[in-house]
Formats: C-alpha cells, sequence, structure tokens
C-alpha cells in the first residue's frame, strides 16, 4: 500500500544503517479530500517522525486562519491598525509541525505595503524571536493587491482590511529537555499605515503569548 501510494521513505536505504528499524515507513503525512473523495491538499515531511498539526491542516483547507479560543494568543492595538497572534493548535507538540498566526486589522481607508515594492517603501515583515529548540520557518505572507497612486504616478502592492501573515514552527526535542510547561514566543511586526493621501512614520509592534508545551506521554 505505501509503494502503491508512492510514499515509501526512500531517504532510509534498505542496506543502510537505519534500515533494520525504519526501512519500509511511509513519509508521514496527510491527504485531505474533498466530499467526492478528490484529494484536494496534502502534507507530507522528510523525517519519519514529523506530523503536521491538526490546526495547521485545517486553517489550509479552509483558507483562512482559525482563531481558537483554547489556542493561546495575545493582541496589540495601535493607532488606525490592531494585531493579534495566536498558535493554530492549543499547545506545541514533539516533532509537530504547527503554526503561528499573525493578523493585522487595518482601520477603514488605511493600507500597509507589502512586497515587493520599489526602493524606499517600506513593507510590512513578521518575524518570531529566535526560542531555543523551536525550528521556525519563513513566514508566509498573502496576495497582495495593487493600488493606484496617481499623484506619484506608480502602482504598489498593499494589504487592506485584514491580513494573515503564517510563521510555521516546529517543536524539537532540545524544548523538553528542561521539563517546562511553557514557552514565551515574541512577535514583532514592522509596519506602516497610509491613507490615499498620508504616510506615517513607520512603527513596530510587539506581541508576546505564553504557548503551552505537550507532555511527551501525552503525544
Amino acid at each position: 500500500m505505501i509503494t502503491q501510494f508512492g510514499i515509501l521513505n526512500t531517504l532510509i536505504e534498505p542496506e543502510g544503517p537505519l534500515a533494520d528499524r525504519f526501512y519500509g515507513l511511509p513519509f508521514p503525512g496527510t491527504y485531505v479530500v474533498d466530499e467526492e473523495g478528490v484529494v484536494t491538499e496534502k502534507f507530507f515531511n522528510e523525517h519519519y517522525a514529523t506530523r503536521t498539526s491538526a490546526g495547521t491542516i485545517l486553517d489550509s483547507a479552509l483558507g483562512r486562519a482559525l482563531r481558537h479560543e483554547e489556542a493561546p494568543a495575545a493582541d496589540h492595538g495601535a493607532p488606525r491598525a490592531r494585531f493579534s497572534a495566536f498558535l493554530s493548535d492549543p499547545q506545541l507538540t514533539l516533532e509537530v509541525a504547527s503554526r503561528l498566526n499573525v493578523r493585522v486589522e487595518m482601520e477603514d481607508g488605511y493600507h500597509i505595503y507589502a512586497q515587493p515594492l520599489p526602493e524606499d517603501y517600506y513593507p510590512t515583515t513578521v518575524r518570531l524571536e529566535p526560542v531555543s529548540g523551536l525550528e521556525i520557518g519563513e513566514a508566509v505572507y498573502p496576495p497582495t493587491m495593487p493600488m493606484r497612486f496617481d499623484a506619484l504616478d506608480v502602482t504598489l502592492n498593499v494589504y487592506e482590511g485584514a491580513a494573515d501573515i503564517a510563521i510555521p514552527i516546529t517543536a524539537m526535542a532540545e524544548l523538553f529537555a528542561d521539563g517546562r510547561e511553557t514557552v514565551d514566543l515574541d512577535v514583532v511586526v514592522d509596519y506602516q499605515v497610509c491613507s490615499d493621501t498620508v504616510c506615517y512614520l513607520p512603527e513596530e509592534a510587539r506581541l508576546s503569548l505564553s504557548a503551552p508545551i505537550a507532555g511527551l506521554l501525552g503525544r
């Protein structure tokens, strides 16, 4: 069955040092199917122990980031914009790939810039401060909307309304070494809010949330 699905883990060689214990395992993954049984998405990982979290799969299948009541979150208010950071899942689990979502909500009539941009413009960027034992991936930004500025004779990429940026994160063994129950996640958003006629000075928003760490036996 594994061979027929084409998911045999080819990184484990049949004659290699790991063959006795691990040869024949599949690449770990999940298929998402629609009501007709057609595969619409798939989530696979190279390492035999890594899995994609349920919250990440659900968000991707629905096409939007869900803010679950049981998941850790933080909020930050600023003039003309609001920010929130929340996990896709209630807790971090060993070698389970999850997401930290950062939502930026602009007031009506305002926008923030997005890549790609000409030189001298200020794009919105989101980063998660390094955490020992937490593997942090590149931030994934949503599609942009081109906006025409006749006074400048230029068309620029912007976000209006709300934009969700996702940061892939995976808890590794080092995070569980000292038996702690939570880990602090510090998020930094650099942005510049503009209207059709005015651009305010670039700003920085900081959010911090405490993420529970699942016990190894409860994986």
